[in-house]
């Protein structure tokens, strides 16, 4: 009798365990196909359930029986390594977008909020986090990201209905969230991918000096400028991403500027806020993006530079022959 309570009340315990893993997924608007709503909402759902099993199970995540692709659940095989998540509600509904230009025949799903559970007490930043998936035009899932507030991506857009470039900014907002990922999954393949052979790019810092008698003091920082290849750049970071157990960076405050003359060239303007294992920092980055391929836009510039640079020092399209 006690050996058959003990298996009813342990069955009793997995079911209520595996209960609060399930995520109910609802587009509640911009997708008429009803049957390809149906097979993403199905998609996203288990996709949400695998990551909370997981993560109450303190395993990987179990991909079968999820219709996803090689990158898509690659991307969450990086991510994984580095710090766990699962999201905070169990029915989640938010709208579906149709992603433009190059990506028109594909869908996007957006503001699911998960909390960040990190592996390590080293972990800095927001651990409230949204994150978007993306489908094919069959609805299979073909990326991961964790996005941008829903009140900058609002913004952003608006300024693309009012210059006429909506679908342009729809895409620079998908791959600027894409280089965000790839820093977060210490991803060297896609730094190398997105950054063109050419790229410029620059890094600045604050020179403190302790002034003499004869010196005047200046409000304005001086601000040292140090410029890299992209061999040397990837290098660099190689060792970063070697050196810290996770890398948590995210982006805020973005500005987004077509070139005058050129329109498949955009200023991207933005604060990055960078926290991992063994450093902090936030800084404002500048980036030079080129559409002139929309399938495959790369970086021709990636300025940082301090949060003391004077506005008028600020790197912009203008600092740049293009």
């Amino acid at each position: 009798m006690k050996k058959i309570f003990f298996i009813a009340a342990m069955s009793f315990i997995f079911t209520m365990a595996s209960a609060q893993n399930n995520v109910d997924f609802e587009i509640a608007d911009g997708l008429s196909n009803a049957t390809l709503k149906t097979r993403m909402e199905l998609q996203v759902s288990r996709l949400l359930t695998a990551i909370n099993t997981a993560e109450s199970n303190g395993g990987n995540v179990n991909f079968s029986g999820i219709d996803i692709d090689d990158m898509a659940s690659h991307s969450i095989v990086m991510l994984w390594e580095n710090v766990r998540f699962r999201t905070l509600d169990d029915e989640v509904v938010t709208n579906c977008l149709r992603l433009g230009g190059g990506q028109s025949d594909s869908w996007q799903v957006r503001n699911i909020e998960v909390e960040m559970k990190p592996l390590d007490d080293t972990y800095k930043g927001n651990k409230i986090q949204e994150v978007s998936i993306d489908f094919d035009k069959n609805g299979r899932i073909v990326d991961f990201n964790f996005t941008l507030g829903i009140n900058q991506y609002m913004r952003i857009m608006k300024e693309g209905v009012e210059l006429d470039d909506l679908d342009r900014r729809m895409q620079i907002l998908h791959y600027v969230e894409q280089f965000r990922n790839a820093y977060n999954q210490k991803d060297i393949d896609f730094m190398d991918a997105v950054f063109s052979e050419d790229a410029l790019i620059i890094t600045g810092k604050v020179i403190r000096r302790v002034p003499n008698e004869l010196q005047i003091r200046s409000n304005r920082p001086e601000i040292q400028y140090t410029k890299q290849s992209k061999q040397q750049y990837l290098a660099n970071l190689k060792r970063v991403f070697a050196r810290n157990g996770y890398v948590n960076v995210k982006f805020d405050e973005i500005k987004v500027l077509r070139h005058g003359a050129n329109p498949n060239f955009y200023g991207v303007t933005l604060v990055q806020h960078w926290n991992s294992s063994n450093y902090s920092d936030e800084g404002i980055l500048f980036l030079v993006w080129n559409f002139e391929n929309p399938d495959a836009p790369q970086i021709n510039v990636r300025t940082w530079q301090p949060m003391e640079t004077p506005d008028d020092e600020v790197f912009t399209l203008d600092n740049f022959k293009i």
